[in-house]
């Protein structure tokens, strides 16, 4: 058998691979079919990118790893928002949140919005399945539909967000949808595949470090499904298209969301967010304080800078090292 750290580094390779291929495709048959310019900067990138996070997690649902599931889900949240801060040193123009659309509320508000869902049936003061569903996953369901909705309209009215977006994929016009189609369809079967392999390296990695299920797929696994999320907001920052890149980062959170819904269905053995640990509020928490931090620097839009970063960004990164320094004190176990 195969060394599980070897395998879960091969798998993290061959996810950012197949994540750009899948990214680019989804904004080529976006761009074909005349699809809103909103699904491809704030739903359509996230759908695509979060493939990866969708089938790891529900990898773990189906090793009975509900910890896994909602670790990986959380902890890609949270590194999604510490990439705002490498967004911030990477494009050069001032403080972020002094240069980008105040639009990107919106999708963090609602974020914020599932997040706390999550958290409350973590505490567990209500338990009200529905089936083996939980109440609350049923309630995140309703607000990405309905949150979808307001994004989409905001969209409409306020283009801003994808501006650029054609230019990103500006060679997109060479392919055709059957092809672009074609090639989305490999790229998904290719991540559902190493997303499968990646998920049980994972699980092996938990049992033999005894490191725990929670702080594996909060750090560990996070990471390595949110690389497709890492390429596809660099690309669009290097080409000076920064909204885009944010609008990527708070809609593959908002996605994230559905995701928590989406496992909770699979996992037949009753409500997954009351079967994961309460450790898990640690990172649900974290995201809630650094998802408000951003909402407020894009009201207030301040203009200190500590070097090349501002400094909200700055919070937005110690947020991110002090909830993986206190899922590692815990061992995954609070």
């Amino acid at each position: 058998m195969i060394n599980p750290w070897i395998q879960f580094f091969l798998c993290a390779v061959l996810i950012v691979f197949a994540g750009s291929k899948l990214t680019r495709n989804a904004a080529i048959i976006s761009e074909n079919t005349g699809i809103g310019s909103a699904w491809i900067g704030a739903l359509l990138l996230p759908l695509a990118t979060s493939l990866p996070e969708l089938v790891t997690t529900l990898s773990a649902v189906a090793l009975d790893s509900p910890d896994l599931a909602l670790g990986n889900i959380l902890g890609s949240c949270l590194f999604n928002l510490a990439l705002l801060a490498v967004i911030d040193i990477s494009s050069g123009k001032g403080p972020l949140t002094s240069i980008i659309s105040s639009g990107h509320i919106i999708t963090a508000s609602l974020s914020i919005i599932a997040i706390c869902l999550v958290a409350l049936a973590l505490l567990g003061f209500i338990y009200v399945p529905i089936g083996w569903v939980g109440l609350e996953t049923l309630l995140i369901a309703l607000v990405y539909i309905m949150g979808s909705r307001f994004i989409f309209r905001y969209d409409q009215r306020n283009p801003v967000l994808a501006a650029g977006s054609k230019e990103i994929y500006r060679d997109g016009d060479r392919v055709s949808t059957k092809k672009a189609l074609t090639n989305f369809a490999l790229a998904a079967g290719l991540i559902i595949i190493t997303g499968v392999l990646i998920t049980s390296a994972a699980d092996r990695i938990a049992i033999t470090t005894g490191l725990g299920h929670t702080l594996i797929g909060s750090i560990l696994l996070a990471i390595s499904t949110s690389l497709p999320e890492t390429v596809t907001t660099l690309s669009a920052v290097r080409l000076g298209y920064v909204d885009m890149a944010v609008a990527n980062v708070f809609g593959a959170n908002f996605m994230n969301m559905l995701v928590v819904f989406i496992a909770d269905i699979f996992y037949r053995q009753g409500p997954l967010l009351h079967a994961a640990s309460g450790s898990h509020l640690v990172s649900a928490i974290m995201v809630i304080i650094i998802s408000t931090i951003v909402i407020f620097s894009l009201t207030y839009k301040s203009e200190k800078q500590l070097g090349r970063i501002g400094f909200d960004m700055v919070l937005v990164l110690a947020g991110y090292f002090v909830a993986a320094y206190l899922l590692f004190r815990s061992g995954g176990t609070i």
